[in-house]
């Protein structure tokens, strides 16, 4: 029988992502009342990458199902790099 490991790790994500310029004109102060408290154009550019890197697409998430999935897209291959590993 072998014995199984368990490891924590800690990841940089270097990705990189087309967005238009509605997706962020899109959170205005009424929307940031309904939906989310993104106060910059790069607090909605790291939630909207977060997003994507998940698997969602942009009509998935809450506040921006009117715009096309084609408005934020990512493009290539995100890089993941092992910044720490540790056996837990």
């Amino acid at each position: 029988m072998t014995k199984e490991l368990t490891y924590k790790m800690r990841h940089t994500v270097t990705s990189k992502i087309k967005i238009n310029q509605a997706v962020i004109e899109q959170v205005t102060d009424e929307w940031r009342s309904m939906f989310y408290d993104l106060k910059s154009p790069a607090d909605v550019i790291e939630h909207i990458a977060y997003n994507l890197l998940q698997g969602r697409r942009l009509s998935q998430l809450d506040g921006f199902a009117n715009l096309p999935n084609s408005y934020a897209v990512l493009v290539g291959e995100p890089e993941y790099e092992c910044e720490e590993i540790q056996r837990v």
